[in-house]
């Protein structure tokens, strides 16, 4: 089960924000973290990088509601995958 999460946990918050990221002028894209940075915040600080990069990326009050939207829907997410899983599998929790 967790072989099938980590891909959830990691590369799903790495693609929302590149996919800002690409949607960003080039004075808010400025603000972001580079590559390694935003790797690293990923990999520390899974769902707090959300909340982080959309307040420094669009200011402190639409960033934060961005934030604090993309983070619960990532939570979520995360807390449905395990069960439509164990569903899928047919696989009884442990």
């Amino acid at each position: 089960m967790l072989v099938l999460m980590m891909p959830y946990v990691y590369l799903v918050p790495w693609w929302i924000v590149r996919r800002d990221m690409r949607r960003l002028p080039p004075h808010r894209l400025a603000r972001c973290w580079n590559s390694a940075s935003l790797g690293a915040a990923i990999v520390a600080f899974v769902p707090l990088c959300l909340l982080v990069h959309f307040i420094k990326a669009h200011g402190w009050l639409k960033g934060s509601a961005l934030g604090v939207a993309w983070t619960f829907a990532w939570l979520a997410g995360a807390l449905l995958l395990p069960e439509l899983l164990v569903r899928a599998l047919g696989a009884a929790p442990r």
